[in-house]
């Protein structure tokens, strides 16, 4: 399994495509840089091959480009998210998007995901793990037989984590979902902003939890 991180600029979230008999992107980006987004996808897998948008959370960083690229995939894409996202996603409120003097345009998510369902992902299935706390409907994807973690913007690199000061977030939450997270074997973690980590995750989650401590 391969996955491509398409590295967050400005405001984005960092995006990642993996391919396979059920080809996949997680989250898009604001869509402040479609264009590049759209041309780093196309070096890695054509584009009519994706089949389904996955969305960790419900932040205009990581959702604001949901109709543009779906609009240039296809319209047979399907749009996944938890259930709480998809209410925000859905209404196409955004206090983030209007400070960028941009709009969060309202686009129906066709999947609700629940805490530990299964979805396929490429060739594999992975696990739904609901992880409240930086947002109200934050998930992390986990696969098991790779040890990787799609993680949102949950948990980071270097021991960090995310901010739990916005509306809907909550650190005692966040802190029991990192416990959570602290307690599966992850090798490869895929985090929402900033560095990917192939291979050593471990030591990272172990600093983000004694670093969580402190709140």
């Amino acid at each position: 399994m391969t996955i491509k991180c398409i590295y967050g600029i400005d405001y984005d979230s960092n995006i990642y495509v993996i391919g396979g008999k059920k080809a996949s992107i997680i989250d898009t980006g604001t869509g402040l840089h479609n264009q590049r987004v759209i041309d780093e996808i196309n070096e890695c897998i054509n584009l009519r091959q994706i089949k389904q948008i996955i969305l960790t959370h419900e932040h205009f960083d990581h959702t604001g480009g949901i109709k543009k690229l779906k609009d240039v995939l296809s319209h047979d894409v399907k749009i996944i998210s938890h259930k709480k996202a998809a209410l925000k996603i859905e209404s196409g409120e955004s206090n983030f998007a209007r400070m960028l003097r941009m709009e969060m345009e309202s686009v129906p998510v066709d999947i609700n995901v629940e805490d530990e369902d299964e979805i396929q992902i490429g060739d594999e299935k992975w696990s739904v793990l609901y992880t409240p706390g930086h947002s109200s409907g934050s998930i992390v994807l986990y696969e098991k037989k790779s040890k990787s973690l799609i993680s949102g913007d949950t948990i980071f690199a270097y021991g960090s984590f995310g901010r739990y000061d916005l509306p809907g977030g909550d650190p005692h939450l966040l802190k029991a979902s990192i416990e959570r997270i602290s307690n599966l074997e992850i090798d490869n973690l895929y985090p929402g902003h900033e560095s990917i980590v192939e291979g050593d995750a471990r030591k990272h989650i172990k600093k983000t939890l004694q670093n969580i401590g402190y709140i």
